[in-house]
C-alpha cells in the first residue's frame, strides 16, 4: 500500500468512525429516470431488497430538469437522499461542495475490473473516486443499410459511398448530426488530435490548429462536397433517415427509439480520420450511482450501489430500459451479444474521450456553439471563431458563480 492509499484508508476508517448509528427506515435513493429505465431500476431495487431485507429503499423519482439543484440544496441542509443517480459532468461540482462520499476506500481491485475503465475513470476527481458506473451513453455510426451496407473504416470510405450515391440520386445526403453541438463535434475533435483541455488546471486547449483542422474538415464537407444536409436538426436528420434519403447518421443509442418500423439499419463504431489515421472518438458520459456524504448510513449506502451495479442487474436494467450497462462481462451474455446497439456500442467505448466532470466545463457549452455555427456553417475563419470562444469561456470563469 503506497502513502496515499494509506492516507486514504484511514480517512475512510474515521468517516466510519464517525457515522451515526444507523437509521430507522430505508435507505432514500432519488433518480430522474422515467419509462423503461424507471421500471428497470424498480426490478433491479426490488432484487436487491429480497434477498438482502436490511437495505430496504424508498426510491423517489425527481425530474431531469430539477434533479442538479435539489441535489445542489438538500444534501447540504441533511434533508437529502442516501445516495442518488446522475450524469458523471456534475461530479467535479457536488465534490468540490463536499456533497459527495469517496468510495475509493471501499471499491477492491476485484470491483473496480468489473467495468471498462473509461466508465470508471470519468467518475475521478481530483484523485478520488465518486461513483460507481451504471451505464454510458455515446455516439455511433447508424447507416442506412440499403444505401450503405457495409461498414466504412475510414472517413474517406464513408465520403466515397455518400459521393458516389448523391452521383446516383441528388436528393440522397451522405451523413449527418447536430452541426453547432460540441457534444456532436466531439469525435473529429479529438480524431484531429485536438481537446477541450490542455492540462488538469483548466487550460483551454479549444483554439489550437488540431481543433481548428476538425472544423475545416466539416466545412468542406458541408460546403464543399455538399455531404451533409444544411439543414441538420434532430428532426430533418430523422425524416432523411426513415425516407431512406440519408445514408449515414451519428448519434446515441438513443436514436434507436426513431427508427420504430424500420428494420434497415445498421450501426457500428465511427471510423478512423483519413487525414490523421486516429479514430473519431466521440464524448464518453457515465450514469452513476453516488452517495451522499450526508448519508447516516454511508456503509449501508455503499452496500446497495454495490448490489446496484451487479451484472446481472445490469443485463435486467439493459432488458428493461435499453440502458448500456458500464460492466463488461454484461456483453459476454448471449442475448445482449446479439443485440446491434450493444455490440457496437461496447466497441465504441474503447475510443471515447470522457466528458469532464470539472466544474469550468460548463461554461465550454455556449461559446462553442456559437464557434461551430460561425466556422462551419457561416464560413467563417475557424481559428478566429475557436478563439473567441475561447476568451468568452475564460470571461465566464472570471465573473462569480451567481
Amino acid at each position: 500500500m503506497n502513502r496515499r492509499e494509506a492516507l486514504g484508508a484511514l480517512a475512510g476508517l474515521a468517516a466510519l468512525a464517525c457515522e451515526a448509528a444507523p437509521a430507522d427506515g430505508p435507505l432514500t435513493l432519488w433518480h430522474a429516470y422515467r419509462g423503461g429505465e424507471a421500471a428497470g431500476l424498480e426490478a433491479a431495487v426490488a432484487r436487491v431488497t429480497a434477498a438482502q431485507p436490511h437495505l430496504a429503499v424508498r426510491l423517489v423519482s425527481i425530474p431531469f430538469d430539477a434533479f442538479v439543484n435539489k441535489v445542489s440544496v438538500a444534501v447540504p441542509n441533511g434533508n437529502g437522499p442516501d445516495l442518488f443517480l446522475f450524469a458523471h459532468d456534475r461530479v467535479g461540482d457536488w465534490a468540490a461542495r463536499n456533497l459527495l462520499e469517496p468510495l475509493e476506500f471501499w471499491v477492491d481491485p476485484a470491483l473496480a475490473d468489473r467495468f471498462f475503465p473509461r466508465t470508471l475513470d470519468a467518475l475521478v476527481y481530483r484523485g478520488a473516486l465518486y461513483g460507481l458506473p451504471l451505464a454510458f451513453k455515446t455516439l455511433a455510426l447508424f447507416r442506412d443499410t440499403t444505401l450503405a451496407p457495409e461498414a466504412p473504416a475510414t472517413t474517406d470510405e464513408l465520403a466515397a459511398t455518400a459521393r458516389a450515391l448523391r452521383a446516383r440520386d441528388a436528393r440522397i445526403q451522405g451523413i449527418a448530426w447536430e452541426l453547432d453541438s460540441l457534444y456532436f463535434h466531439a469525435p473529429w475533435l479529438h480524431g484531429f488530435g485536438g481537446q477541450v483541455y490542455a492540462d488538469d488546471r483548466d487550460t483551454l486547449a479549444l483554439d489550437r490548429p488540431e481543433a481548428a483542422a476538425s472544423l475545416a474538415f466539416v466545412r468542406r464537407w458541408l460546403h464543399d462536397e455538399r455531404l451533409i444536409p444544411e439543414e441538420a436538426t434532430s428532426a430533418v436528420i430523422t425524416g432523411l433517415f426513415r425516407q431512406h434519403r440519408l445514408a449515414y447518421v451519428v448519434s446515441g443509442p438513443w436514436f434507436r427509439g426513431e427508427l420504430a418500423g424500420l428494420d434497415t439499419w445498421a450501426v457500428s463504431p465511427l471510423p478512423v480520420i483519413s487525414e490523421t489515421g486516429r479514430p473519431a472518438m466521440p464524448f464518453l458520459g457515465v450514469e452513476a450511482v453516488m452517495v451522499s456524504a450526508r448519508s447516516r448510513r454511508r456503509r449501508d449506502a455503499f452496500a446497495l450501489a454495490q448490489a446496484l451495479v451487479a451484472d446481472d442487474l445490469a443485463v435486467l436494467r439493459w432488458r428493461e430500459g435499453g440502458q448500456l450497462p458500464a460492466s463488461r462481462a454484461v456483453y459476454e451474455v448471449p442475448e445482449v451479444a446479439a443485440d446491434p446497439i450493444a455490440g457496437a456500442f461496447r466497441r465504441q467505448v474503447d475510443a471515447t474521450v470522457a466528458l469532464s466532470n470539472r466544474p469550468h466545463m460548463r461554461r465550454v457549452w455556449t461559446p462553442m456553439q456559437r464557434a461551430l455555427s460561425r466556422a462551419i456553417v457561416r464560413g467563417e475563419p475557424p481559428l478566429a471563431a475557436l478563439a473567441e470562444a475561447r476568451a468568452a469561456v475564460e470571461r465566464a470563469a472570471a465573473e462569480p458563480d451567481r
